[in-house]
């Protein structure tokens, strides 16, 4: 009997023992270093090169552009506009932007929607485009762009490869 009695306590003990173990200090969460937040709040104002192929032709061009940045958090929308100037045609366009990206952190892909005034042969056209915008720092942007012109009167169309340094405010 005695020894059933022993069994049975060193049973009990031994199933007991979890619990009894509840002081033990619960592991120390590890934290890495937090995300950094980016911002793409702001004005901006830069040079711009690329390309200009218009029909059949491909040209050099250079600009200035200005804009400002408005960011959610998840996303990101402004204005742009912009003045290019094509020696070799010679060309002169203003171009007027609407800007929707996404807030990848340091870098926003981005859409464009906007029209273009052609001074020179004096044509109006409406434009689309798709880009990627990466800080450099805080204050440099750097973007790369796609943009397709479509001139409505007479009907041609134009596409810019653009390249641009911004500096943001």
């Amino acid at each position: 009997m005695i020894r059933k009695i022993l069994a049975a306590s060193a049973a009990a003990m031994f199933a007991a023992a979890p619990a009894i173990a509840g002081n033990i200090a619960p592991p120390l969460a590890v934290s890495g270093m937090p995300a950094p937040v980016s911002d793409w709040t702001g004005f901006y104002a830069g040079l711009n090169t690329g390309i200009f192929a218009p029909g059949g032709g491909v040209a050099w061009e250079g600009g200035a552009h200005a804009g400002y940045l408005y960011d959610t958090g998840d996303f990101v929308f402004g204005a742009e506009i912009a003045v290019n100037y094509v020696p070799v045609l010679p060309i002169t366009s203003v171009a007027a932007d609407v800007i929707l990206g996404y807030d990848a952190g340091s870098v926003m892909p981005h859409i464009t929607l906007g029209n273009t005034y052609f001074f020179g042969p004096n044509d109006f056209g409406v434009a689309a485009g798709a880009g990627l915008s990466v800080k450099a720092s805080e204050n440099i942007i750097l973007t790369g762009r796609y943009r397709f012109n479509y001139v409505v009167v007479p009907a041609a169309t134009a596409h810019q490869g653009i390249l641009a340094v911004s500096y943001r405010f």
